[in-house]
């Protein structure tokens, strides 16, 4: 065997290294999926109805930690950074078919985890005016924030918005975004894990309806590290 051919093992000895190198390093990242395409609920009694959509609007795909701040930049741009990487998943909610008298309603979400310790969330409420600053059009439906950012913490109760009116309305429209803060740090030993959440709307003082979303983790080869720069 001559000195070239010695060579051209060398090099291809190296790039097999460097591979696998590169799959040692990959970096965990979070999908969230709802439970089913269509997540419908209803409920009645002598003296309340409603009823509860949910569905995943941008998710399924892989993402990674991103800054708080960049929340709404991100929402505008489906859940993708400027590289095209998830950094969100995003939930519609439709309340609908209720008591025509409801005068509101307001919603919170209990959040089970396993080693997901710093996910974050935001709610947009369906609007008829855009307002630059705290708006996303979203298949030409205003949706603007309701709830602004908010860490999960212990993840019971947490509040989807003060009271919503729905008076003179006969459904009302939400997103609900979640993703996993970025720490600026490698967050693999606090964040690969997954996460179960129960949303509630509550009608008034009288009956709730309730729907659930899901994650699960999956591997990805990627850039170590969060989105700094939306």
């Amino acid at each position: 065997m001559n000195s070239r051919e010695y060579k051209i093992i060398y090099v291809v000895l190296i790039a097999m290294v460097l591979t696998i190198s590169t799959i040692g390093s990959t970096y965990a990242y979070l999908t969230a999926t709802i439970n089913s395409v269509n997540n419908t609920v209803n409920t009645s009694s002598t003296t309340y109805s409603i009823s509860m959509d949910i569905t995943p609007i941008y998710s399924g795909f892989s993402y990674i930690p991103m800054n708080d701040e960049y929340a709404l930049k991100a929402l505008r741009n489906k859940c993708k950074d400027k590289y095209d990487r998830g950094v969100c998943s995003a939930y519609k909610i439709r309340v609908y078919g209720y008591n025509e008298g409801l005068d509101y309603i307001s919603g919170i979400m209990d959040i089970t985890t396993d080693n997901m310790a710093n996910l974050s969330y935001m709610m947009y409420r369906l609007s008829n005016t855009y307002d630059e600053d705290k708006c996303v059009d979203i298949d030409g439906e205003y949706y603007c924030i309701s709830y602004e950012a908010t860490p999960m913490g212990e993840g019971t109760n947490l509040s989807l918005g003060d009271s919503y009116d729905v008076r003179g309305m006969a459904d009302t429209k939400f997103v609900l975004m979640i993703w996993l803060t970025n720490l600026n740090e490698n967050q693999n030993e606090s964040d690969i894990g997954n996460y179960n959440a129960t949303i509630t709307m509550q009608a008034g003082s009288g009956g709730e309806i309730r729907g659930t979303i899901a994650s699960a983790i999956v591997m990805d080869n990627g850039n170590e590290g969060g989105n700094n720069g939306g």
